[in-house]
């Protein structure tokens, strides 16, 4: 894929009408969306997945769930991203159904290389800048993240602080694509804002050294039979 995969995790604070924003995120050419909001009651978060999952279906993008595991299979979306207070991976891991994703946030080689052994599909690793979002934290800087890329058997993605002007330098390390937050919600055009990454990306002559999967889920609803869980999980 050239360039790599364009993700936006979500923000309700900068976002209210979040569908909104997400509908014109994926038409400027997102193809992930991380639902992550901390605050939510689980019934929130589930109705709040049951609305964006056809917003990107449409646009044939996918759909991850932050830290929730069980609103993101009960949801039918196409994977649960992990965070630092979230389940350990490999618990994650045994109780995951077979087609979902399993991604998880790192900040340093050892994070990514035990966030893999313990089954991570992929890594997220920040932040590369500094950002708002993570204001007085020291930025990992490109070096250590093309560490992680050479190191780690699974795609990286990058998140902090990355936009049109420096995303080239990030691609060089061969990731396998680009979480951002601000840079698109914090746009007055967040699809103007997402095209103008993907002109960037796909304008790339780098490519991912493990290209990110394309999205493989379908909701609970349309299928006859319930998603098998992986060797190990219950079932």
């Amino acid at each position: 894929m050239a360039g790599g995969v364009l993700h936006l995790v979500t923000d309700r604070k900068a976002a209210p009408d979040l569908v909104a924003v997400v509908q014109a995120a994926v038409a400027g050419g997102v193809q992930w969306v991380q639902l992550r909001d901390k605050t939510a009651a689980a019934l929130d978060l589930f109705h709040l997945a049951q609305r964006l999952a056809p917003v990107c279906r449409a646009a044939g993008a996918g759909l991850l769930v932050n830290d929730r595991v069980d609103v993101a299979v009960a949801a039918g979306c196409d994977g649960v991203h992990l965070a630092r207070k979230s389940l350990p991976v490999a618990a994650a891991r045994r109780i995951l159904p077979v087609p979902m994703l399993l991604g998880a946030s790192v900040h340093s080689l050892a994070e990514a290389q035990e966030a893999v052994q313990q089954g991570a599909d992929y890594v997220t690793f920040g932040s590369v800048y500094p950002t708002r979002s993570h204001p007085g934290q020291r930025p990992a800087g490109l070096d250590e993240l093309a560490r992680v890329v050479d190191a780690v058997p699974v795609p990286v993605l990058a998140i902090g602080g990355i936009t049109p002007d420096n995303v080239e330098a990030v691609l060089a390390t061969g990731v396998a694509g680009i979480a951002v937050i601000s840079a698109i919600q914090g746009d007055p055009d967040p699809a103007a804002a997402a095209a103008r990454l993907r002109e960037r990306m796909e304008a790339s002559a780098h490519r991912p050294r493990h290209p990110f999967p394309r999205p493989r889920c379908i909701a609970i609803s349309d299928q006859e039979t319930p998603l098998r869980l992986r060797e190990g999980g219950r079932g």
